[in-house]
């Protein structure tokens, strides 16, 4: 009953009286016509069909609807007008085409009608009548039986049925129309073969063909293409363009089988939302449960079957499961309600109904995705099926099914379904309450908007309920997984409800998110020990602690034994770390941990091939890099090589003329300083290759004598003197250039 209870608050809620004018739009494309109706605020609305098209009404208050721009920019091709009815404030689409509409809740206060070309899916509540009255069916048209034309009697008194006429195509859709808006055809009586359902089914199929482009319907006396006209009905067919054009039996749906050749569930087997009146439901309960027994006690199949839809309707799978158990009849449609009741209370289904459903075009679809926990391929799925059926749907099992739906497509990492499955769930809900938040917390956090999840998280997790700890599960997950810190309250609160979760079916995934719970709030050593159990959280694991681990959690968990290979599911990590242990001096640890790194940053490699005593290596790893960066790990190579020619072309080409000049002094290279160097290296240089020992011009002459010879020295000695100041004077001191 407590149960229950909840089930009817979740129901009753009261949608606000708009007192500001609503805003009507609209657009054109290729295959719809889309209105959007701004309402502002959350309302509850439902629509359905009327005698020329569809009406759309609030359930409480009324509005005032401002349409003076929905023909700004579209025709009346499909919309033939739109109006709002003042008696009950409903606002009414005439619809103009063979069309259906197919309304959504694009976001709380918005509602968007697409008219689309052809017929509405099998199923949909939206063409069911308004006001309740009949109205008539587009969809599935009446059968029309021709009128018969009166035989001609022969001289031997029987009926003569005289020569066949042709039968003229373009005038049957030319002609007047019955209620139906199907023509009245009237083919000869005297054919003993009725070939009444195949014209009708021509009629239908050419049609629809039309609609869509395939089909070109020509009055008679068309002109072909050489000029003529025979005065002939005819009709072009175009098969060339459309990679999906399928041949089906009459009635079957674009997947009537999956793929390992299984019938497909049909819709009227799953059309749950007419399993139960709209009524409240403690309305329903005393009369649905009554007649279970017939005569002599026996269960009443009937009734059975009645109670146990019932029940599923309202999302009670436990109580539908219990009343098959008690009530044991027989039942052609019992499997797919066993599985619909372990859906609905979210259990392992031990004989799946739904497997391998998941490409019907029937709400098949949506239950084998909601029954297979496996992440399936988006293009496994049909999807159009799913969002259909979904969107049928009572808004009570929206909200109960809505959550888990959506994380099975973003586990497909399909964003844009799960939205539009968020979107639906939250039409006509006011108030969204924590299963719903949590539902948003994942979509935010899917759609890169982390610190929105996070606040979504933290207000469930912060308030006692049923999903708290769900919610605080996580909430240190997602913490953990963009590297923010996690408090010791949360981990011991963790502790607790994973403690609570032992040997039931959410086991391993508190036992997860308590892992990165200790590794997010420090313990390390606590965390490591649980990887072996827990190998999903590695990954993240090795992350935390290259990131923000302290130099002893790093050197005590991350230093590699002799011949010990570094962890496979650190890889992504690796880099980190080996940047660490670089940094803490251990150059072997670092090029171990390297060689894990998928992608290893070339100046990171060079850096621990110059640490390793390999200079060559790191110049080969840097040959193409021209960043700042690799410019000292570059000048240390070659200094560790000694080659100073090298060098003094790096420094050259880097526009360090000093440091330049410098490589050249070092090389002794007096020719070039003396040549092109600076001018107090070019003193410098010419004081080195002169001798004050010049001989005389004339060798004739004798040789000067030894005061000549010291006056030269001397002048030599002066000169040699004051270049090599002025070199001094050019150079800048240390002090100097600290300042």
């Amino acid at each position: 009953m407590l149960r229950l209870a909840y089930l009817l608050v979740g129901l009753l809620f009261a949608a606000p009286v708009l007192a500001q004018a609503v805003r009507v739009t609209s657009g054109d494309h290729a295959d719809f016509t889309r209105i959007v109706v701004e309402y502002g605020s959350p309302v509850n609305w439902v629509m359905g069909r009327t005698a020329d098209g569809y009406a759309m009404q609030l359930e409480t208050g009324a509005a005032q609807y401002d349409l003076s721009g929905v023909f700004d920019l579209i025709g009346k091709d499909r919309l033939a007008a739109i109006w709002a009815d003042p008696a009950d404030g409903a606002l009414h689409f005439s619809i103009a085409c063979a069309c259906f509409a197919m309304p959504f809740e694009f976001r709380p206060g918005t509602v968007v009608i697409d008219i689309r070309n052809g017929q509405p899916p099998k199923g949909s509540s939206f063409e069911q009548p308004l006001d309740g009255k009949a109205v008539a069916d587009l969809a599935a048209p009446a059968v029309v039986r021709p009128m018969k034309r009166p035989s001609q009697p022969t001289d031997e008194g029987t009926a003569d049925p005289g020569p066949l006429p042709v039968y003229d195509w373009t005038a049957a859709l030319l002609e007047p129309r019955d209620t139906t808006g199907l023509p009245t055809l009237a083919p000869p009586s005297s054919l003993h073969i009725d070939l009444e359902p195949l014209r009708q089914s021509l009629i239908e199929q050419l049609s629809l063909g039309a609609s869509q482009g395939m089909v070109e319907m020509a009055n008679p006396g068309k002109t072909t293409a050489n000029g003529t006209g025979d005065g002939n009905p005819s009709v072009e067919i175009r098969l060339g363009d459309d990679p999906n054009l399928l041949i089906r039996q009459k009635g079957e749906g674009a997947q009537p089988l999956t793929a390992k050749g299984a019938e497909c569930i049909p819709d009227a087997a799953l059309d749950i939302a007419a399993w139960a009146q709209e009524t409240p439901v403690i309305d329903q309960i005393g009369p649905v449960m009554s007649g279970l027994t017939g005569e002599f006690d026996l269960p009443d199949a009937e009734a059975v079957r009645r109670a146990v839809r019932f029940y599923l309707n309202i999302g009670f799978g436990a109580e539908a499961r219990a009343l098959l158990r008690a009530f044991p009849t027989e039942q052609a449609d019992a499997a797919i309600w066993q599985s619909m009741s372990r859906i609905l209370d979210r259990e392992a289904d031990p004989q799946p109904a739904f497997a391998g459903m998941a490409a019907c075009d029937t709400p098949a679809a949506l239950w084998a995705v909601l029954a297979d926990p496996e992440i399936l391929a988006a293009d496994q799925v049909e999807k159009s099926a799913v969002l259909r059926s979904f969107s049928a749907l009572p808004g009570h099992l929206r909200r109960q099914l809505g959550p888990l739906l959506v994380d099975r497509f973003l586990a497909m990492q399909d964003l844009n379904t799960a939205i539009t499955l968020r979107d639906a769930v939250l039409r006509g809900t006011s108030e969204p309450g924590p299963e719903t938040a949590l539902m948003q917390a994942a979509i935010e956090s899917a759609g890169g908007s982390p610190s929105a999840s996070e606040a979504l998280l933290e207000e469930v997790a912060s308030e006692s309920g049923p999903l708290t700890a769900e919610a605080l599960a996580k909430l240190v997950v997602q913490r953990a997984e963009l590297g923010q810190e996690v408090s010791f309250e949360q981990v011991k609160s963790l502790e607790g409800y994973a403690k609570e979760q032992e040997g039931g079916p959410k086991e391993a995934e508190y036992a997860h998110a308590l892992t990165l719970g200790y590794a997010a709030s420090g313990d390390f050593d606590l965390a490591r020990d649980r990887i072996d159990h827990d190998p999903e959280a590695a990954p993240t694991f090795w992350k935390i602690l290259a990131t923000a681990g302290p130099e002893s959690a790093l050197l005590t968990i991350a230093t590699l034994a002799p011949g010990e290979p570094p962890p496979p599911a650190a890889s992504a990590s690796a880099s980190l770390i080996a940047t660490r242990m670089l940094t803490l001096g251990l150059a072997d640890q670092a090029g171990r941990w390297l060689d894990l790194a998928e992608a290893p940053p070339t100046l990171l490699a060079a850096r621990v091939a110059l640490a390793l005593g390999q200079p060559r290596a790191a110049l080969e790893a840097l040959s193409d890099d021209t960043s700042p960066a690799a410019f000292p790990v570059k000048v240390d190579a070659l200094r560790q090589l000694g080659d100073e020619r090298a060098l003094s072309a790096l420094f050259e080409t880097a526009g360090m003329t000093e440091d330049h000049w410098r490589a050249l002094s070092r090389l002794q290279d007096w020719d070039a300083l003396a040549a092109a160097g600076p001018d107090v290296w070019k003193a410098a240089a010419q004081s080195v290759i002169d001798t004050p020992n010049t001989p005389p011009a004339d060798p004739a002459a004798l040789p000067p004598g030894p005061l000549a010879e010291s006056r030269a020295l001397l002048d030599s000695s002066s000169g040699t003197r004051d270049a090599i100041t002025a070199l001094l004077d050019s150079v800048k001191s240390p002090t100097m250039l600290t300042q």
